[in-house]
C-alpha cells in the first residue's frame, strides 16, 4: 500500500486482524493527546486557558495522574480551580446559571473536543484510502469487526466524503463487519439466557456464554479501555 503523512496511522491499525480496528485509532489518538497535553503543551498559553476554562472529564484526568509528569497535572489544576474560584464568586454565592454571553461548551472536555475532531478526520483519510487503494480494501474487508459507536461514526462521516457507488460500497462492507458481530454476540446472549431455562438447569456455560454480557457491554460502548 502507498504510504502517505495521512495513511501511515491508518494502515498500521488495520495490518492487526483482532477486534475493531478504529477502536485502535481512537485509543492511540487519546494516548496521544494525553502525552501530548501534560508534556510539551502544558506551558502553551492557548492550552493552559482552554484546560482553565473547560477541564477534563473524569477518564482523561485519571489518564493524566497516570503519566510520569505528575507535577503538570498538579499545575494545571493549580489553574483550572484558581479560575473556578473566581468564576463561581461572580455569582456572589448565588449559583451558577448561564447567560446570553456564557458558552454553553466551556465544561467540555479538553481531551474529548480535541479526540472528536481529530478522529472524525481520521476517519475520513480511511474512507478516501479506501477508495483509492484495492491493498486496503482486503485489510478493511479481512477486519474481526467494527463495533458500534465506530460503525454510526464511520459511516457518518464516510457519507460526507464519498459519493455513487463508491459510498454504497463502503457502507455495504462496514455494516456487514458491524452486523457479522452483533449476530455472534445476539447467540451468544440467547445462550446465556436459555441457561436459566428449566431445560437446561445444571448445564455449565462455555467460556464464550459466560462472558456475552460483557462481551456484549463492551460491543455496544467500545471495544478497547481507554
Amino acid at each position: 500500500m502507498k504510504e502517505s503523512i495521512y495513511s501511515i496511522p491508518i494502515s498500521e491499525a488495520f495490518e492487526v486482524y483482532e477486534g475493531c480496528p478504529f477502536c485502535r485509532i481512537y485509543s492511540r489518538l487519546e494516548q496521544h493527546l494525553v502525552e501530548y497535553i501534560t508534556g510539551p503543551a502544558m506551558m502553551e498559553p492557548d492550552v493552559r486557558i482552554n484546560a482553565n476554562e473547560k477541564g477534563f472529564c473524569r477518564n482523561h484526568y485519571n489518564m493524566t495522574i497516570l503519566q510520569k509528569n505528575r507535577l503538570s497535572v498538579a499545575l494545571m489544576l493549580q489553574t483550572r480551580l484558581e479560575w473556578l474560584l473566581d468564576d463561581i464568586y461572580k455569582g456572589k454565592g448565588r449559583g451558577f446559571s448561564f447567560k446570553k454571553e456564557d458558552n454553553p461548551k466551556r465544561d467540555n472536555c479538553v481531551i474529548c473536543e480535541n479526540i472528536d475532531r481529530e478522529y472524525k478526520r481520521v476517519i475520513g483519510n480511511a474512507a478516501v484510502v479506501w477508495a483509492k487503494e484495492s491493498e486496503f480494501k482486503s485489510l478493511y474487508a479481512r477486519q474481526e469487526y467494527i463495533c458500534y459507536p465506530d460503525y454510526k461514526k464511520v459511516t457518518e462521516v464516510a457519507r460526507k466524503k464519498l459519493k455513487g457507488a463508491e459510498l454504497d460500497a463502503f457502507l455495504k462492507i462496514t455494516t456487514a463487519l458491524a452486523a457479522k458481530r452483533i449476530k455472534e454476540l445476539k447467540s451468544d446472549i440467547d445462550a446465556f439466557c436459555n441457561l436459566y431455562d428449566y431445560r437446561s438447569a445444571g448445564e455449565a456455560p462455555d467460556e464464550k456464554t459466560a462472558a456475552a454480557i460483557e462481551n456484549a457491554v463492551m460491543y455496544l460502548t467500545r471495544t478497547q479501555e481507554r
